[in-house]
């Protein structure tokens, strides 16, 4: 049996022990007065709840329990100019996720996440953790690597449609496991994790490709042991990676998912891969920046030829809450929905971002790794835009895009610069 279907079967498995555990507790269900005390009681018992986050099944005691809910994000990208003659419009949709999560008496937590989006089915991510170890959490399965800060969060709480170019350098999701926890009243977070190795920018199948790797994260929150727990004013981290890689070498896309670098096919990567990310965050009132940096190694083959090859991106990003209320790193909820009824009154929440990124190629690809008239040495992204965030449910987004690029020879073509307009309408339940 092949690896994604027994990932698909331990889901289900998971899924079909908590049902029964559910009905079971159906059939003592016992009518209840009206009495304000038996209502108390009634909701606290329910085990079939529909609310804002979803749909629950759960025991009487919540100790097992499925929570299904999920999001969907429809885009249209409208090209001014782009870097292969592709169709100048686009409409997609982006990340069509249906979540299913829970607990299983009480010992571990689970969650099954498929992505339909672009005409693809991928399973996203999978995985079970412990719930039970005070102050730390084992994870394994399917999930994010613990490297970078963007991509650490969670996709429907982006400020913009698309991550930076720093995303272009680190791993997505891939197989593993991880201890992650806090300490200093949870001022002081890490994750330390053994992961099956993936080349920058990308996820992994369910096949063990066997490129191992280490990675380990430490993010800090100095102000949170003087003021609380809850203090987001300021962040600071550094994250990092090492291991073995020996795959094809990849390629690398603008915000606009256009490719703008890519290795010779006769390219390999063979050898220790290294990987840096200091990254920080800051969030007071309806200000949020986050600011990273990530550097990424590897040796490169071709023929009889190797050379280590380090490429470097950052950003800096910044958006405030032109209705005032509260910027935060996770997912915004609106404390006010939009009733067309009183627009000017009830209008939601809005939202400005401004972001820059810039991606660095190592000089040494060219010319034997990577062709100097199709890939691009430097890529130099700028993006700003408006979030509307209409409800709970609804948000809409409207940004420009602009990216240019350098070449490695100045007689050489530069690549046509790339115009996007991203619209976006995302749906969360």
């Amino acid at each position: 049996m092949r690896p994604t279907s027994r990932t698909v079967l331990i889901a289900l498995a998971v899924v079909c022990w908590a049902i029964p555990s559910w009905l079971r507790g159906q059939a003592g269900n016992a009518a209840v007065s009206g009495a304000a005390s038996g209502d108390t009681q009634a909701k606290s018992q329910r085990r079939f709840v529909l609310d804002r986050e979803g749909l629950l099944l759960a025991t009487p005691d919540r100790s097992t329990s499925m929570r299904v809910h999920g999001y969907l994000q429809g885009d249209g990208r409208l090209f001014v100019t782009n870097l292969a003659d592709k169709s100048h419009q686009v409409f997609l949709f982006r990340r069509v996720r249906p979540l299913v999560d829970g607990k299983v008496a009480g010992w571990f937590a689970y969650r099954f996440m498929p992505d339909f989006g672009q005409g693809n089915t991928v399973i996203q991510e999978v995985y079970a953790e412990t719930t039970t170890m005070p102050r730390s959490e084992i994870r394994a399965g399917k999930f994010k690597t613990p490297l970078g800060l963007e991509v650490l969060r969670s996709d429907r709480a982006l400020t913009f449609p698309e991550r930076s170019l720093v995303s272009d350098l680190l791993p997505l999701r891939t197989l593993g496991g991880q201890v992650e926890g806090s300490f200093l009243s949870e001022s002081a977070n890490y994750e330390v994790g053994f992961f099956n190795g993936t080349q920058d920018g990308q996820n992994t199948t369910f096949a063990w490709s066997g490129s191992n790797e280490a990675v380990g994260r430490v993010f800090l929150k100095p102000l949170a042991l003087y003021t609380g727990a809850h203090n987001e004013l300021l962040g600071v981290g550094l994250s990092g990676s090492v291991g073995h890689d020996h795959n094809a070498m990849p390629s690398f896309k603008t915000v606009g998912q256009q490719t703008f670098f890519k290795y010779r096919s006769t390219a390999l990567a063979e050898g220790q891969h290294e990987r840096l990310s200091p990254q920080a965050t800051l969030y007071h009132g309806p200000l949020g920046v986050i600011a990273e940096y990530a550097v990424s190694g590897e040796p490169a083959h071709v023929g009889s030829g190797s050379h280590t090859l380090q490429n470097k991106a950052w950003q800096v990003a910044g958006s405030w809450f032109l209705t005032g209320e509260r910027n935060v790193y996770g997912i915004f909820m609106p404390p006010h929905s939009f009733n067309p009824a009183h627009p000017l009154r009830e209008h939601g929440s809005f939202e400005i971002a401004l972001r820059h990124s810039e991606a660095r190629m190592d000089s040494h690809a060219f010319p034997v790794y990577a062709d100097p008239a199709k890939s691009a040495k430097d890529a130099l992204e700028t993006g700003a835009g408006l979030n509307w965030h209409v409800n709970r449910v609804a948000k809409f987004m409207a940004f420009y895009e602009y990216t240019s690029f350098r070449m490695e020879a100045d007689n050489v073509k530069p690549l046509e610069p790339e115009r996007m307009v991203a619209l976006r309408l995302q749906l969360a339940f």
